[in-house]
């Protein structure tokens, strides 16, 4: 029991962070034993259901963001997609032909025409034309300003049904979209969960991707010694020692400040910092999981003089 208190004894002791050379008022904190990590990473999903039917990722492949990674099967939505634009074409035509209306309307107006003269006529010379007659061409005066009225109401159907094959249009192009896997930003594949022509559900991972040209480097610092705001927002220099015992120097800021303080009194910061060209032919300096050292510019205490 006394060895595992002791080994755990070390290890609180080796995770301390570096505090100040000297007291609270230094400008510079080293924190020796920073933890580089990745600050994007996904499990890209299928979205559809389907045949792996192109798998255009190979692990370690690096990509922008929309690059094609991948596509399921769309044989069947290209044939919907097909019959729907065609159905489209087809509410449009219906949609901006008003010709029926238009010629309802002359028909109105050849009734109306009639019916006045007709009335006319009999006002000047009564009993000329038969009341029979008068009320028929009345009758047939209402009749076409009801078809022509219905003409418009179909004419505005019609409209409506065009709305509503332009959404069967938009929704089958989104599924088209959900069939092709894209990259979601500048990053790499890491790792592929499945083969080409393998059958597909959605939400299945497909492949892990992550942003390399960006990463975290978190470190904690002792309370005690470090106010948070003299930290937050501060400006950093990552210290990257390479192989060979050479050193290579990143810059950044201080973009998080844990709200909570350890059981040893440390909080938690983390650095975002631009990644740089690696060594020998390798694309990337930092890598995740590797340790750098962070020195942290602190902001001016509050009354500083120097502030």
């Amino acid at each position: 029991m006394c060895v595992t208190a002791l080994l755990i004894a070390e290890l609180l002791l080796t995770a301390q962070p570096a505090g100040v050379s000297d007291s609270g008022t230094s400008s510079i904190l080293r924190l020796p034993n920073c933890l580089v990590s990745l600050i994007d990473e996904v499990d890209l999903p299928a979205q559809e259901q389907g045949v792996l039917q192109e798998l255009i990722a190979k692990a370690g492949m690096q990509a922008k963001a929309g690059d094609v990674l991948g596509k399921i099967d769309e044989t069947e939505t290209l044939i919907r997609q097909k019959a729907a634009k065609a159905k489209l074409d087809v509410a449009v035509e219906k949609a901006t032909n008003d010709a029926h209306v238009r010629a309802g309307w002359k028909v109105v107006e050849f009734y109306i025409a009639e019916y006045e003269e007709s009335l006319a006529i009999n006002k000047r010379s009564p009993g000329s034309i038969p009341e029979a007659s008068i009320r028929r061409t009345r009758v047939q005066h209402e009749r076409a300003s009801a078809d022509a009225t219905a003409a418009e109401m179909d004419f505005k159907i019609a409209g409506l049904e065009r709305k509503v094959e332009e959404a069967q249009v938009e929704a089958v192009e989104n599924e088209l979209k959900h069939r092709t896997l894209v990259a979601p930003f500048d990053g790499v594949v890491e790792e592929i969960y499945v083969q080409q022509s393998e059958w597909l559900q959605p939400g299945e991972p497909v492949l892990r991707f992550v942003r390399m040209n960006r990463l975290r480097v978190e470190g904690f610092v002792n309370s005690r010694e470090i106010a948070p705001g003299r930290v937050d927002g501060a400006n950093v220099e990552i210290n990257v020692t390479l192989p060979g015992g050479l050193t290579e120097k990143l810059s950044g800021k201080i973009s998080f400040v844990s709200t909570k303080v350890g059981s040893n009194r440390d909080y938690r910061v983390w650095a975002e910092v631009d990644n740089l060209p690696g060594r020998d032919g390798y694309p990337w300096l930092l890598r995740p999981g590797t340790t750098a050292e962070m020195i942290v510019y602190l902001n001016p205490l509050r009354g500083d003089p120097t502030r």
